[in-house]
């Protein structure tokens, strides 16, 4: 794949600026329960932290278009990088669960709007390699998610033995790709294009709304074991090292289904036969946590190759159908926005559920079945492999 320089530049940019969209969420979950202790807080209050940006995600989506439209998509993704990574440098300051909530929301917002106007600049820049860049992007994310949860808690070792100074430290990854953005605003052209469309989400479209439920179930399923996986494995008899590293491997374990996703659906172009594969990988990853001793490395290996390939999914199926970088951008947001509020829903409700009932295990059941419900959503929206009609876009 050759790139020109203004391009390479782009690419470089892309996959900086999707390195900063999981830490400020996934860095959480290996020191949850030193949060949790330090700050006195229950199962389902510590599920804020990640249910809260998440429904920001979803809810400030809404207005990525609209900014975009207004200020540049370019500079509106400067801006909000630099937000997230200001906001993330400040909970070295942490000392009250408020505080901690508020930056959660903060960057979660900034996410939200980074997210779909990714989408739009893949569109605008890379509008023939639109897979393979999803892959790229998607892949980014995984890795940010990845080195966040896995190096978080050594890093807090290192700095004091403090949880805040662990999760302020991942500032650093806005640090490094604001300067690439400040480049790629000099070197963009598409300023005048973005004023002269209008952004509007597909609302009355019926597949824009299949689509978006199945965006937002496989983020609830996602974020429960994003959340509480290495929690699960300490309640099995795992130490909170083991834990860790388990949290780790499912993540990095998406990397392989998010940067060969492209070359999988050329080989193989039917996506329902890909949704119904990735989501029974996490469904059997469920069920071995659930039914038996087998190491959970074991699951965590399933449920991140599911998952990776279901994420890059719900990515590349608005792009494909969008006409326009805008409508790119309007469809991710719609499909990101609404998906992401039922997302969000899912680590509260394991949380809760744990506090009530003393278990993960009855929690793990209804994430199964939820797994049922994906396979039967992407059969609907893939009917008869003709996704350029069924998802015409009004």
């Amino acid at each position: 794949m050759k790139l020109s320089n203004r391009n390479k530049l782009f690419l470089g940019a892309l996959i900086l600026a999707a390195f900063n969209l999981r830490p400020g969420i996934t860095s959480i979950s290996p020191v949850l329960n030193e949060i949790t202790k330090g700050l006195g807080m229950s199962s389902a209050l510590a599920s804020l932290l990640t249910s809260i940006p998440l429904l920001c995600f979803g809810f400030c989506s809404l207005f990525a278009g609209r900014l975009a439209s207004r200020f540049q998509s370019e500079k509106t993704i400067t801006f909000f990088i630099t937000l997230i990574g200001i906001v993330t440098f400040a909970r070295i300051f942490t000392n009250s669960t408020i505080f901690l909530l508020i930056t959660a929301l903060l960057i979660g917002a900034g996410i939200g709007i980074v997210s779909p106007l990714l989408s739009g600049f893949i569109k605008n820049n890379f509008p023939e390699k639109a897979a393979s860049m999803i892959g790229i992007y998607s892949t980014s994310m995984v890795v940010g998610a990845s080195i966040s949860i896995g190096l978080t808690p050594p890093i807090q070792h290192w700095l004091n033995n403090s949880w805040s100074n662990g999760l302020a430290f991942w500032s650093i990854l806005a640090l490094i790709a604001v300067p690439f953005w400040l480049m790629v605003i000099k070197s963009s052209n598409t300023h005048i294009e973005s004023q002269k469309i209008k952004s509007t989400l597909p609302l009355k479209n019926k597949n824009a709304w299949l689509l978006t439920a199945f965006v937002g179930l496989v983020t609830l399923m996602f974020y429960c074991f994003a959340a509480w996986l290495p929690a699960i494995v300490v309640e099995k008899g795992g130490t909170t090292e083991l834990g860790g590293v388990v949290g780790t491997i499912a993540m990095i374990a998406q990397l392989p289904a998010t940067l060969l996703l492209p070359s999988l659906l050329r080989a193989v172009p039917s996506k329902r036969f890909w949704i119904t594969i990735l989501t029974l990988s996490i469904m059997i990853g469920l069920s071995l946590l659930s039914f038996t001793n087998v190491t959970p490395i074991i699951s965590s290996i399933c449920l991140g190759i599911g998952s990776g390939g279901l994420v890059s999914l719900t990515l590349l199926l608005p792009i494909d159908k969008a006409s326009s970088p805008m409508e790119a951008s309007s469809w991710s947001a719609m499909t990101q926005a609404i998906g992401y509020m039922i997302g969000a829903i899912g680590p509260f409700i394991i949380g809760f559920l744990h506090d009530y009932l003393g278990s993960f295990i009855p929690t793990l059941y209804l994430l199964i079945f939820l797994g049922f419900i994906v396979i039967l959503l992407g059969w609907k929206i893939t009917k008869g492999e003709d996704i350029e009609e069924e998802f015409s876009i009004e």
